[in-house]
């Protein structure tokens, strides 16, 4: 890539974060950061429960909104990046520059993904604070729990552009991209523990991966036999059932993470570049 290609792709990043940084979206995705984590601060000795004294245990306890934070932060910050430019008409006086579309599109995505990341990086900042003030210690593998964790944002990241460069309506793009990650794939990871196949294919079912490394030892697939149809007129009633328990595998997961973000950020790039006003 020219140097000047380079310079202008810093350009493109600075005017989006300035954007992101005087609108509403980031103060709100960092007070609802905050509010997540106070929530779990405040709520134990309010009610006069105590902290685990299990780093590990507490730690996963904190991050258990580690999803929903990354699938808004791609939805906020990713899901209308592009679709907006050609719907608010903007694109008019971005486009025509002598600028190409692929160092426009490279410095949107940077800027949401440095934006995104400092969003997870204060969860995982308020959480590890949290644990060395009340515990003592931190769990060994946050620091590899925190990587894992940028993975899936940034390839979720790539699919919410992917969303934004083929949708015609910002609204359509914000729902596809939120609902997707947030309802549709963790449905397929649930029917996957009924219908005993394990969902390795789901990048949320590989995210996964982020909050089990802080396990020791690593979780492994199991298989948990119940009794189904315990009412006295149910025709199941005695019936074993079994249902699976599922966990990612590290290096599965990584692979189909890495791949989410490299085709989805590809054709993003091609179908951004092909788009006209």
């Amino acid at each position: 890539m020219r140097p000047n290609n380079i310079r202008q792709i810093g350009i493109v990043t600075r005017y989006e974060l300035l954007k992101y940084l005087r609108g509403r979206r980031l103060l709100a995705i960092i007070l609802l950061t905050v509010i997540i984590s106070g929530i779990f601060l405040v709520v134990p000795p309010a009610i006069g429960s105590q902290y685990s004294k299990d780093p590990t245990e507490f730690v996963m306890n904190m991050l258990r909104f580690l999803g929903v934070l990354s699938i808004l932060s791609a939805t906020f910050f990713g899901a209308d990046a592009i679709v907006s430019e050609f719907e608010s008409k903007t694109g008019y006086f971005l486009f025509p520059n002598p600028i190409r579309k692929t160092t426009i599109f490279l410095g949107k995505f940077i800027a949401s993904a440095l934006v995104s990341v400092g969003v997870i990086a204060l969860y995982y900042l308020i959480a590890v604070v949290s644990v060395q003030v009340i515990d003592g210690s931190v769990p060994a593998n946050t620091g590899l729990s925190f990587a894992y964790a940028l993975v899936y944002l940034f390839a979720i990241l790539a699919v919410a552009y992917l969303f934004s460069a083929m949708m015609r309506s910002s609204v359509y793009s914000l729902i596809l991209t939120f609902f997707t990650f947030f309802l549709i794939l963790p449905i397929v990871d649930a029917v996957g523990e009924f219908a005993k196949f394990k969902a390795w294919f789901s990048i949320t079912f590989a995210s996964g991966i982020a909050t089990d490394i802080l396990r020791n030892p690593y979780p492994t697939d199991t298989v948990i036999a119940t009794t189904a149809g315990r009412g006295a007129g149910s025709a199941t009633a005695g019936q074993m059932i079994s249902i699976a328990q599922y966990y990612p595998e590290v290096t599965v997961s990584l692979v189909v993470m890495a791949a989410y973000f490299i085709v989805a950020l590809l054709l993003a790039i091609v179908l951004a570049r092909r788009r006209e006003m």
